[in-house]
């Protein structure tokens, strides 16, 4: 493993701090997961709080660890005392360079159990490092992965989910929302079919454009709604914080509600009042919700 580069101060137009003092040390760092990819993240530790909890954030659709939100999210924490990994997932960006510089990857590429992968090689990453207890920030897609992992792992080491609006997007949804998805699914069907499901496909994620192999397209979005994430939150075996926006789509908060009463016990929504899909200029709420809810983790 390459040493790590530690920061002892940051300087980045993407914070959003009004005032910044920097009580935690910053390490860019890479881990490997059990079939070789080399993924990337960066880990605040605060200098006098000792602590074997991490907090892993997890980015959306071809984001990566380094833009706002969750980048924001983990320095803020990590101001408070919690110790933060921000990571990235094979799915970072659109396109990258993957299988140890040999191949295509990013979020065009990836299916979704990749996760798996991904996930544990962060785990055991930090747990070379005394962390023992886990939590999961996810964001997005990063959101549906860890409750999905979570749900299939069912890891007693991982105490809790954050679950920052997680989307309505599996097919059955999709395709009421949606025009013209049923035709894209059906395409992906048609190059899959025919051996070409490697073609790469515009398509539309949200509000925006983005690309996806024929056959990656299929494996998040397809007719098996597989990344519909309620069924695996019945199975999580911890407490959840399901967040959304309040300028977000109505369906956000709708999916949030569901989600924890499928988590059950003491899982919890929370809707941030004026917030868009990436809570722009509404870090300080976010991150006063998720502190307070750790805290009451921490004293259970």
């Amino acid at each position: 493993m390459s040493a790590p580069i530690t920061l002892t101060a940051v300087s980045c137009h993407i914070i959003e701090s009004l005032e910044l003092v920097m009580d935690y040390q910053t390490q860019i760092l890479t881990f490997t997961t059990a079939d070789n990819e080399r993924l990337h993240g960066a880990l605040f530790t605060p200098n006098e709080n000792p602590s074997d909890l991490a907090l892993i954030f997890v980015h959306g659709v071809a984001m990566n660890f380094y833009l706002p939100p969750l980048f924001n999210f983990g320095q803020e924490l990590s101001q408070r005392g919690h110790h933060s990994f921000v990571i990235n997932t094979r799915g970072h960006d659109w396109i990258s360079r993957a299988g140890n510089l040999t191949k295509f990857g990013g979020s065009a590429y990836e299916n979704l159990d990749d996760c798996v992968a991904d996930f544990d090689g962060a785990i055991e990453f930090l747990k070379q490092h005394d962390y023992r207890r886990f939590v999961f920030i996810g964001h997005s897609l990063g959101a549906i992965k860890s409750i999905i992992y979570q749900g299939t792992q069912q890891r007693v080491d991982v105490i809790g989910i954050v679950s920052c609006s997680a989307p309505k997007q599996f097919y059955s949804e999709r395709v009421v929302r949606q025009p013209k998805f049923r035709e894209l699914i059906e395409k992906a069907e048609g190059l899959v079919n025919a051996g070409n499901g490697e073609e790469l496909m515009s398509v539309n994620v949200g509000a925006t454009p983005g690309i996806f192999t024929a056959r990656t397209h299929l494996d998040k979005y397809g007719k098996d709604d597989r990344n519909d994430c309620r069924p695996h939150a019945k199975n999580i075996g911890c407490p959840l914080l399901a967040i959304a926006g309040g300028a977000e789509s109505p369906f956000f908060h709708e999916y949030a509600q569901e989600i924890v009463a499928a988590a059950g016990g003491q899982s919890k929504y929370q809707c941030v009042d004026g917030a868009n899909h990436f809570y722009n200029r509404h870090t300080p709420q976010m991150i006063e919700i998720i502190y307070q809810w750790l805290g009451q983790l921490a004293a259970k």
